[in-house]
């Protein structure tokens, strides 16, 4: 049976998140799958994955704030902002004071331009940095807007730092400890990373590679696609509404009962399930909650824009 949703993974340390989406595929049989935000191989922690029907959800899925705890070492910078990178710098430092070194940390919070590492994901005329990078080319990386909501020292223990980080999508901490580490004069590099949330995704959540390798099956690991989006106002479709969406159709103001609608504001997303809980379709609003009653019968209220596969509709029997 064809299994459809997401998985929450505590990647370990020493492999790629596409080694995890491989595992993943090749010892479940998943035909489709793709993870959500990027862990370096050296960092651990969250990584979601979507399978099958759930790959559609991507778009809707809020990937904002991410939440790291990691390490840092000041006086030493290498070619990957990392302690896998070969050594490019070493600086003597006099030991800042604890308030110093809070009052730096605490510049960087806000909205902030960093430029990305040079060993990096980010594509330059279809070719990844890093590919480059290996081959000795350093291309000149362009500045982006990232935005920090909260950055705190846990401990200091120079020349080791040790912080916690929550951030936007697109956000490289190893740029965030380098350019910490030249504010304070001497160059820095990450010893640890570890992504404690990712979205909605917390390490809580998440299963261990390891112990992922001795399930026999998945079932009662995934969380099914409707409860992805558990943050999306639902309505629950009938027999005709389900036939209709999936059909790709528009629907109306005489389409719907607004007693049965949830509050949804124009142009907002909608998640619409059956009466089994299926995810049938990802909606969008065309007018506000508000509206319907009043409304034009013929006017547009509800579009959909992403359909699932799902299980026939069967009427509920309600005796």
């Amino acid at each position: 049976m064809k299994i459809d949703g997401l998985l929450v993974i505590d990647k370990p340390e020493g492999i790629t998140s596409l080694d995890v989406v491989r595992e993943i595929k090749s010892r479940f049989s998943i035909r489709k799958a793709g993870h959500i935000g990027t862990l370096d191989p050296f960092a651990t922690g969250v990584l979601p994955i979507v399978m099958n029907e759930a790959t559609k959800l991507v778009p809707f899925i809020k990937e904002d704030p991410k939440d790291y705890e990691a390490v840092m070492k000041i006086g030493e910078e290498t070619t990957t902002d990392d302690h896998t990178g070969e050594l490019v710098r070493s600086e003597p430092f006099v030991n800042p004071s604890p308030e110093e070194i809070h009052t730096i940390f605490q510049s960087f919070v806000g909205k902030i331009r960093q430029t990305p590492p040079l060993f990096s994901a980010i594509k330059v005329k279809g070719n990844p940095l890093y590919r480059m990078a290996r081959k000795g080319i350093e291309i000149e990386r362009k500045e982006r807007e990232v935005e920090i909501f909260d950055l705190r020292i846990e401990t200091i223990d120079l020349p080791q730092i040790r912080f916690r980080i929550s951030c936007s999508k697109g956000t490289y901490i190893r740029a965030i400890a380098r350019d910490i580490g030249r504010q304070i004069g001497c160059g820095a590099h990450l010893v640890s990373l570890r992504r404690v949330r990712s979205g909605p995704f917390t390490i809580e959540q998440a299963i261990p590679l390891a112990n992922l390798r001795m399930l026999s099956t998945l079932r009662s690991t995934i969380i099914p696609p409707r409860e992805v989006l558990s943050d999306l106002p639902e309505l629950v479709g009938d027999e005709r509404l389900i036939r209709k969406v999936q059909f790709g159709k528009e629907m109306i103001v005489r389409d719907l009962d607004p007693q049965t609608l949830p509050p949804f504001e124009e142009k907002q997303w909608l998640r619409m399930s059956s009466p089994q809980k299926d995810l049938v379709a990802i909606l969008k609003s065309a007018i506000r909650r508000g509206e319907i009653e009043g409304a034009d019968p013929e006017k547009v209220a509800l579009r959909p824009i992403r359909v699932f596969r799902s299980q026939p509709y069967v009427p509920v029997d309600r005796g």
